[in-house]
């Protein structure tokens, strides 16, 4: 019954807007429950075994968000990346998309408040599409690894949030979002046989799973072209 119900959501509309986050939305689609904690499968996480959180400061758990700040007037408390010096992953993450340094040296300077949002998410991809990674959907999440490990590493106040949910499964909640991608990163609320579920792949909840019993480490395996400035990726 669930994956029948998983199959049934995943329409061909939505496995088309998937296609801009993965190359094969297909491969998405578990073929048998056990597959519900692969990382990048979807699966249906029973709602009282989870705990939720969203891109809104103030909110619980706000810090588990990659789009989280740390607030401008702790500035002992950022990350940081060698001497590059920041207050939200999100922006680490966003930089290797691209090829050359030009374009990561280009978002640095380009930072309103040393954060980024949706609109210069989409400024930077829209500028600089000619030099976009071509391997980008295959190496995400691998990259994600990387950017979560060193948030876990610097932020004190992630680990923190990290740490008070005990042993429930992490989901970024996009019940109330339009976007495929939140499906692939997080996991909506759904209804099956009068019992509430998330649904998603929740990509970055296992991960936050895995970094939480691991306690701040997760194997990562990036390409050797893979660079940050120009330079080489720093080892964690």
């Amino acid at each position: 019954m669930k994956i029948q119900f998983i199959k049934d959501q995943l329409t061909p509309k939505l496995l088309n807007e998937l296609a801009t986050v993965v190359e094969d939305p297909q491969s998405l689609i578990p073929q048998t429950e056990d597959e519900f904690s692969d990382l990048q499968k979807f699966g249906l996480y029973p709602a009282e075994d989870c705990v939720t959180f969203v891109t809104k400061q103030g909110t619980p758990l706000y810090h588990l968000d990659n789009m989280s700040v740390i607030p401008t007037g702790k500035k002992d408390l950022w990350m940081h990346y060698g001497d590059f010096m920041f207050r939200q992953i999100e922006i680490l993450f966003q930089m290797p998309r691209m090829l050359t340094a030009d374009a990561h040296i280009w978002l640095r300077d380009h930072l309103f408040q040393m954060r980024v949002d949706a609109r210069k998410k989409t400024e930077y991809k829209a500028k600089f599409r000619n030099v976009m990674r071509p391997d980008w959907k295959r190496i995400q999440t691998e990259w994600m690894k990387y950017c979560i490990c060193l948030k876990y590493r610097d932020n004190v106040l992630f680990r923190k949030d990290l740490q008070s949910i005990g042993q429930k499964t992490p989901v970024e909640d996009a019940t109330n979002t339009n976007y495929a991608s939140n499906l692939f990163w997080g996991a909506k609320l759904v209804e099956l046989g009068g019992k509430k579920y998330y649904f998603g792949c929740n990509v970055v909840g296992k991960l936050l799973t895995q970094l939480r019993e691991n306690k701040g480490k997760i194997p990562y395996t990036l390409p050797e072209d893979l660079h940050v400035f120009g330079q080489p990726i720093l080892p964690l």
